[in-house]
C-alpha cells in the first residue's frame, strides 16, 4: 500500500509539472503577439505568468507540509469569508465590470476571482462536515437541507455576478461530494429533477444566456456556429495530427478570443496537433486518477472526501474547458487548470495539489509499521512449577 501511495503522489506531482511546463510554453506562444501589440514586449504575459507559477509552486510546497486537518478546522471561517467577498463584489462600486460581469478584484499584481476561493472553501467545509462522523453520514432530510443551503449561499452570489458557468460547475462539484460522502441518492435525484426546470427558467428569462444557449444548440446541429466556437474549431482543424509548430498559430491573431486563457487548449491543438491535445488529456487523466487513488487510500474519511473533491474539481474544470474548445459545451469562460495564463485559478489549484500531497504523506506515516521487539515464548505453567 505504501509503495502504491508513493507512486500516486509521484505521478500527481509529475503530472502537475508537465502541465505547468506545457502551460508556460503555450502561454508565451499564444500571448506574444498581443503582448507585443499592447505593451511593446512580447514577453510581457510570459514574465507575469512565470512569476505566478513560481509563487504557486512555493505555496504548494508550504501547504504540503501543513496537516490537512488544519485547513478542515478553519473551513467555516474560509467559507464565511468567501461568501462575504462574493457579496461585496456585487454591491461595491469599486469593483468594475468586465464584459458585463463582476467577477474579479484587482490586487495590482493580479486579478483575484473570489469564485476560486469559494470553490476550495466549499470543498473543505463539505469534507469537514460530511466526513465528521467517520463513515456514518447523517442521512436525514435535515442534514441534506443544511448542506444544500450552504451550497446555495456560495452558488447564488456567483450566479448573480453573473457567472452561470462557474456557478453550475461549483454546484456540480459540491453535489458529487455529497454523493461520494454517502448522501441518500433519492435526495440527490429529487434535487436534480427540481433544478433542471429552475435553470431552464433562468436561462430563458435572461436574453443573453438564452441567445448563447440557442446558438450552442444550433452550432451542434451545424446550422449557425458561434464565432468563438468556430475559431476554436478552425484552430484545432489547422493542427491536424502533429500541428503547425510552436509559435505558428494563426488563430491567435485577433481571430480566437482569449487565446492564452479560456481557449489555450485550441492553441495547443493548432500548434501541436492531435498529438498535443491527446498528451494534455492523458496527463490530466493521470493527475485525476492519482488524486482519487490518494483519496481512496487515506485512513481518515474526511481526507477521503477532501481528496476526492479536489481531484474531481480539477477534472471537471479541465474537461469543461476541453468541451468548450471542441464545441461540445457552450462557452463558459472557465480556464484550463495549470495551462491557462496565471491568476487566482492557477494558484488555487496548486494549493489544492499541496493539500493532496499532504494527505498522501499523512497516510504514509500512519501506515508505517512500528518496530516489533524480539519474540519471547511464553513459559508453560505446570503442576511442578505451581
Amino acid at each position: 500500500m505504501k509503495k502504491n501511495l508513493q507512486n500516486a503522489d509521484s505521478h500527481l506531482l509529475l503530472s502537475v509539472v508537465i502541465l505547468l511546463v506545457i502551460g508556460i510554453v503555450m502561454v508565451y506562444s499564444a500571448s506574444s503577439f498581443k503582448a507585443q501589440e499592447s505593451f511593446g514586449d512580447s514577453h510581457f504575459f510570459l514574465k507575469k505568468h512565470f512569476l505566478k507559477v513560481l509563487f504557486g509552486l512555493l505555496l504548494m510546497f508550504i501547504v504540503s507540509k501543513v496537516n490537512y486537518k488544519f485547513w478542515l478546522s478553519i473551513s467555516p471561517i474560509l467559507l464565511t469569508a468567501s461568501v462575504i467577498i462574493l457579496l461585496f463584489i456585487l454591491v461595491s462600486s469599486g469593483v468594475s465590470e468586465i464584459r458585463g460581469s463582476k467577477r474579479w478584484i484587482n490586487l495590482g499584481f493580479m486579478n483575484f476571482q473570489p469564485t476560486d476561493l469559494a470553490r476550495i472553501s466549499l470543498i473543505l467545509f463539505l469534507s469537514m462536515s460530511m466526513g465528521a462522523a467517520n463513515y456514518v453520514t447523517p442521512k436525514s432530510a435535515k442534514s441534506f437541507l443544511f448542506h444544500l443551503g450552504v451550497i446555495a449561499c456560495v452558488v447564488g452570489p456567483i450566479m448573480l455576478q453573473p457567472d452561470a458557468g462557474s456557478a453550475m460547475l461549483v454546484g456540480f462539484i459540491a453535489l458529487t461530494i455529497l454523493f461520494a460522502a454517502g448522501e441518500k441518492f433519492k435526495y440527490l435525484l429529487i434535487l436534480g429533477a427540481s433544478t433542471i426546470p429552475f435553470l431552464a427558467l433562468i436561462f430563458l428569462r435572461d436574453g443573453y444566456r438564452k441567445v448563447r444557449v440557442m446558438n450552442f444548440i444550433q452550432s451542434v446541429k451545424g446550422e449557425n456556429i458561434d464565432w468563438q466556437a468556430l475559431q476554436s474549431l478552425i484552430a484545432l482543424g489547422n493542427g491536424h495530427v502533429f500541428g503547425q509548430g510552436l509559435g505558428s498559430s494563426r488563430q491567435k491573431y485577433h481571430f480566437l478570443p482569449d487565446p492564452f486563457t479560456d481557449f489555450i487548449y485550441s492553441i495547443v491543438g493548432e500548434e501541436l496537433g492531435l498529438f498535443g491535445t491527446t498528451l494534455v488529456l492523458i496527463v490530466f487523466i493521470v493527475l485525476i486518477w492519482s488524486g482519487i487513488k490518494i483519496a481512496l487510500q487515506a485512513q481518515d474519511f474526511q481526507a477521503k472526501i477532501l481528496g476526492f473533491g479536489i481531484a474531481t474539481s480539477i477534472g471537471i474544470y479541465a474537461f469543461t474547458n476541453m468541451g468548450v474548445g471542441v464545441n461540445l459545451l457552450p462557452t463558459t469562460g472557465v480556464p484550463m487548470p495549470f495551462l491557462s495564463y496565471g491568476g487566482s485559478s492557477l494558484i488555487t489549484n496548486l494549493l489544492c495539489i499541496g493539500i493532496l500531497l499532504n494527505i498522501a504523506n499523512e497516510t504514509k506515516q500512519s501506515t508505517q509499521l512500528k518496530p516489533v521487539g524480539k519474540y519471547q515464548p511464553r513459559r508453560r505453567t505446570t503442576a511442578a512449577h505451581a
